[in-house]
C-alpha cells in the first residue's frame, strides 16, 4: 500500500502507525488529529504527513483507518467518504462491529463490501495516548476482520473462515499486513463479534471496574486494610484503570449483548454465594478451574 491514512493518533493508531512502518507494509503513512499531536507525531517519525481535517487526510490514500471511539468512527465514516478516490478501501480498529457495520452499508449501499472492511484488534494496555504507543502493541494478537459480504465459518465454530476478494485487491493487500506486523487474522460477521466480544472482553471490564467500586465503598480511598493483597488483586483491578470515554460508548453501542453477558455473571455468583459451604461451592471451583486450563492452551 502506497499511501495509508491513520485517523486518531492515540495508543493504537500511533501503534498501527508504527508497526506499519517497522514492517514496510506502507510508503507513506498520513495521520490524523490535533495539530499538537500532528507535530508529535511527526517529531517522533511516527507519520510523514498530517492534516487536522479527516476528510484532507483521507483524500489520495489507497487505505484508512478510523483508530477512534466507535462513535467517532461512524460520524469520520460519513465525513470521509466523499473525499475518498476510487477503490481506496476503509476499516477501523473499533471494538464493536455491528453499528459501525450498519453505518458503513447506508453510507455505501452495495458497494460497502467492497469498499469497507470492518476491523478490531484484540490488543491494548490500560493506559493510553500517543507517549504509549509501540509497534510491538498488535504483535501475537487476534485481529478480527468483519466482511460486510459472506464471512465463511463464523467465531462461533471453527474461528476459521476466508475472505473472498481478488488476489490483488486492498482487502487482501490489508489482511497481508495485519499478518506482516504480528497479527492473527480471524474472520466472523459484524453480529457475532459483538455478542462473542460481550463475554470475553467487555465483561472482564465490568468485572474489573464492579471489584474497584466494591472496594472502594466497602474501605474507601486510603484505607490501610487495603495494604493487605496478594497480586491476585492487581491483576483483576488492572482494568479498571482504562479509559472510561471509549468504554462508554463501548457500552452503548452493544447494550443488548452486555446486558446479556452482566446477568449470566449474576446468575453464576448468585449460585456462588448461595453454595457457600455447601458440596455444590466446591464443584463450582472444580468446573471453573478445568475450563480455565483450557484457556491456556
Amino acid at each position: 500500500m502506497k499511501r495509508v491514512a491513520i485517523i486518531g493518533l492515540g495508543l493504537m493508531g500511533g501503534s498501527l502507525a508504527l508497526a506499519l512502518r517497522q514492517a514496510g507494509a506502507a510508503v507513506h503513512i498520513v495521520g490524523c488529529g490535533r495539530a499538537e499531536l500532528l507535530r508529535r507525531a511527526l517529531e517522533k517519525g511516527v507519520i510523514d504527513s498530517g492534516f487536522v481535517d479527516a476528510g484532507e487526510a483521507a483524500a489520495e490514500c489507497d487505505l484508512v483507518v478510523l483508530c477512534t471511539p466507535v462513535e467517532t468512527s461512524i460520524k469520520l465514516l460519513a465525513q470521509i467518504a466523499p473525499r475518498l478516490k476510487a477503490g481506496a478501501l476503509v476499516s477501523d480498529v473499533g471494538s464493536t462491529k455491528a453499528a459501525f457495520a450498519a453505518a458503513a452499508r447506508k453510507i455505501f449501499g452495495t458497494s460497502a463490501a467492497e469498499r469497507v472492511l470492518p476491523g478490531h484488534p484484540l490488543a491494548g494496555r490500560e493506559v493510553s495516548g500517543l507517549e504509549n504507543a509501540s509497534a510491538e502493541l498488535f504483535a501475537g494478537c487476534v485481529w478480527v476482520l468483519t466482511p460486510l459480504g459472506v464471512a465463511e465459518d463464523p467465531l462461533s465454530r471453527s474461528g476459521k473462515g476466508r475472505l473472498n476478494v481478488a488476489p490483488d485487491s486492498l482487502q487482501r493487500e490489508l489482511r497481508e499486513a495485519l499478518e506482516a506486523i504480528g497479527a492473527r487474522i480471524v474472520f466472523c460477521t459484524p453480529e457475532e463479534h459483538d455478542r462473542t466480544l460481550a463475554y470475553t472482553s467487555h465483561l472482564p471490564q465490568m468485572v474489573s471496574t464492579a471489584l474497584a467500586l466494591t472496594l472502594e465503598r466497602a474501605f474507601g480511598a486510603g484505607n490501610p486494610a487495603l495494604q493487605v493483597h496478594a497480586g491476585g488483586l492487581r491483576t483483576m483491578l488492572r482494568l479498571a484503570g482504562s479509559e472510561p470515554a471509549m468504554w462508554e460508548q463501548i457500552a452503548a453501542s452493544n447494550q443488548q449483548n452486555l446486558a446479556a453477558a452482566l446477568e449470566a455473571l449474576e446468575a453464576e455468583l448468585r449460585g456462588l454465594r448461595e453454595s457457600l459451604g455447601s458440596a455444590e461451592f466446591r464443584t463450582s471451583f472444580e468446573q471453573a478451574r478445568e475450563f480455565a486450563k483450557l484457556l491456556k492452551k
